[in-house]
């Protein structure tokens, strides 16, 4: 029980943390590596505004130039400028890859952890705790549990390993190059890797702007036809 306890005050901390801003924005650049060679590379717009509401704006490639993604709690929906359409993404559909990507749906709506999962210390090492979070009841997950490696020196979380439903480890998620942001610590290089292809994909950040005052206005359903 005090394991249990202590993990889900440190994922409450962890959290916090997350929202230390009032809204994030940021570019980013993500590659897409297959078989040890780029085969694609990716740019969009991102704003964040507190964990439950995010907004992509993708602007290279041209294939993919002008499509939208808006997430509200556990809501997402896609524009394609191919057909000016939105469309809601089914939860069923939320934990396949993006656009080839390593990265799903799914680990928008997973911003905020602690809604979502019961956490449990695992160990510590060093300036490293390793946590272990499992899906709450309520909560439809495409994975049994997570593993989280929580670095002191760095200031949050550097590793997520994902296990599926046989207990394997599938996926793992780094996150490096950490720098000062307004004085808190803030990752700006998210690779996730597929365990069992090899497959990686890299997101790069730059001009991280925050506590700009983004409206609430700019997380619609009216923004993404716009």
């Amino acid at each position: 029980m005090a394991q249990a306890a202590d993990g889900a005050a440190v994922l409450k901390k962890l959290d916090k943390d997350a929202k230390a801003f009032a809204d994030v924005s940021y570019v980013s650049t993500m590659e897409i590596w297959k078989n040890g060679s780029k085969k694609k590379t990716l740019q969009f717009d991102m704003t964040m505004k507190g964990l439950d509401k995010q907004y992509i704006s993708f602007t290279a490639p041209g294939d993919v130039a002008g499509m939208k993604i808006l997430m509200v709690g556990d809501e997402l929906w896609m524009y394609s400028p191919e057909f000016q359409k939105v469309r809601k993404v089914a939860a069923h559909a939320q934990s396949q890859g993006f656009l080839g990507s390593e990265f799903t749906p799914e680990d928008m709506v997973m911003t905020g952890l602690e809604k979502h999962f019961d956490a449990e210390i695992g160990g510590q090492s060093g300036n490293e705790t390793s946590l272990t979070l499992t899906p709450k009841p309520d909560f439809t997950s495409s994975w049994s549990k997570l593993e989280l490696t929580i670095d002191k020196t760095k200031g949050g979380v550097t590793k997520i390993k994902y296990f599926d439903g046989s207990g394997t480890a599938v996926r793992e998620q780094l996150r490096e190059g950490w720098s000062k942001i307004s004085g808190k610590p803030m990752p700006t290089q998210i690779k996730m890797k597929n365990l069992k292809t090899g497959a990686e994909t890299v997101i790069q950040l730059s001009d991280i702007k925050v506590d700009q005052g983004v409206e609430d206005d700019l997380f619609s359903r009216r923004t993404l036809l716009r």
